[in-house]
């Protein structure tokens, strides 16, 4: 944030302050009047894109001001984990919820391991010509997450109608 908007320490805390209180909002509050009115595979789905359509404003913002307006849209990416875990724990046995949750926290940890080398390298390597390919980056693996959630959901979907 500094190098691209000249924000000083004082101002990127203020902004992550920010999305830490729309996470709060929605996480907090919109998840569960949103998710129950629209269901677990809309909502899943809303919130990749939100999350996708963020990390595409985020790199693609000339000013900071655009960065900020894209923290509201971001923070509807908080929809997609209540949604994924909701599908998934209907697709297994109460004996192996345990074993769906640690699952699920291995993936995180791997992501966790691998995402700052390739975050990092991408924003590195390409920081003269367009800084902001990391975030569109992880805007088109979370594009590509929707339109995967979509599809292997599908038969969830038509087996309720």
């Amino acid at each position: 944030m500094s190098h691209r908007y000249g924000w000083s320490e004082v101002a990127v805390g203020l902004v992550l302050a920010l999305v830490g209180v729309c996470a709060m909002i929605v996480q907090g509050g919109l998840v569960r009047r949103v998710v129950p009115r629209i269901g677990e595979r809309r909502a899943l789905a809303l919130g990749l894109l939100a999350g996708g359509v963020g990390f595409f404003m985020y790199g693609l913002a000339p000013t900071g001001a655009l960065f900020l307006a894209a923290i509201p849209v971001m923070s509807i990416w908080g929809f997609a984990m209540p949604s994924a875990q909701a599908l998934m724990t209907r697709h297994v046995s109460v004996s192996e919820q345990g074993q769906l949750q640690g699952a699920n926290a291995s993936l995180t940890s791997i992501t966790g391991i691998f995402a700052p080398a390739l975050f990092t390298q991408t924003f590195a390597a390409t920081l003269d010509r367009l800084p902001g390919a990391a975030f569109m980056l992880a805007g088109v693996m979370l594009l590509v997450a929707m339109a995967l959630a979509w599809r292997v959901t599908r038969s969830e979907a038509q087996a309720v109608r």
